[in-house]
């Protein structure tokens, strides 16, 4: 099948990340209004994985030779794709309903969100982000009343930003996120030592209360629930007792 976008030379610009952030700001909000061209950058974006996977670059076989293989991934040469254009795929529900984390139907809200895709949301976008070390938050946590005025526009319901200090995490900020039904924020939050946390929220039509429901996958655990307002997922790399305790937390400083 032909796609229209396939001859807008902006998409493979973008996919191939040749924008400056002006330019990829301009386009990330025509995907945000137009998720045809989302998925067709996923595919493109998808293709030029799968080709960079099987014919790898000379760029990347010699820094391969050349690194030692113990070096931190903090200092490894990066992708040439943007930040926000992995997250484009990662986050805008390409696929997310799909694989572990799709598997679990339960239904979780309007327009055939199930609860499986929330997770995946959650779960893609803190898997994403906790690894980024310059840019993990669009808004830092300093700025914690400008972020959470910005959060509750863009949402449309008042957005509460939990103190979790008395646990061991600092704030490290939040962002604004597309999700498989409109929008959602994330906010971080990271000991002393360096281990992150993310909490997810996207906001619900359903008049409902559920209690903390836990799924483990691939080393992560995520813990959701609902409330009158939002539907919750809190991830982290953590226990499940130590998930379950922040999880508690949150959700009195929610209410």
């Amino acid at each position: 099948m032909t796609h229209a976008e396939d001859f807008d030379p902006t998409l493979h610009c973008y996919a191939d990340g040749e924008m400056t952030q002006d330019e990829m700001r301009a386009f990330e909000a025509r995907m945000e209004a137009n998720p045809a061209l989302a998925a067709r950058v996923a595919e493109v974006m998808a293709l030029n994985e799968a080709l960079n996977m099987a014919v790898p670059s000379p760029q990347a076989t010699y820094f391969a030779k050349m690194m030692p293989a113990d070096m931190s991934p903090d200092i490894r040469p990066r992708s040439t794709w943007p930040l926000r254009a992995v997250a484009a795929v990662a986050l805008l529900g390409i696929g997310l309903g799909l694989g572990y984390w799709g598997g679990l139907a339960r239904s979780a809200g309007q327009g055939g969100v199930s609860e499986g895709q929330l997770l995946a949301s959650a779960s893609a976008a803190h898997m994403l982000y906790t690894a980024e070390v310059l840019h993990p938050v669009d808004v830092s946590g300093d700025e914690r009343d400008h972020l959470k005025t910005w959060l509750t526009k863009r949402l449309g319901a008042e957005v509460r930003i939990p103190t979790l200090t008395q646990e061991g995490f600092s704030l490290v900020g939040g962002r604004l996120l597309p999700a498989p039904h409109g929008a959602a924020a994330q906010f971080m939050y990271e000991t002393e030592a360096g281990q992150r946390v993310t909490l997810y929220l996207t906001p619900t039509a359903q008049m409902a209360v559920s209690s903390l429901k836990f799924n483990a996958h691939d080393g992560l655990i995520a813990v959701s629930w609902q409330d009158p307002h939002w539907h919750y997922v809190l991830v982290g790399a953590a226990s499940r007792s130590e998930m379950e305790h922040l999880a508690k937390r949150v959700h009195g400083d929610a209410i």
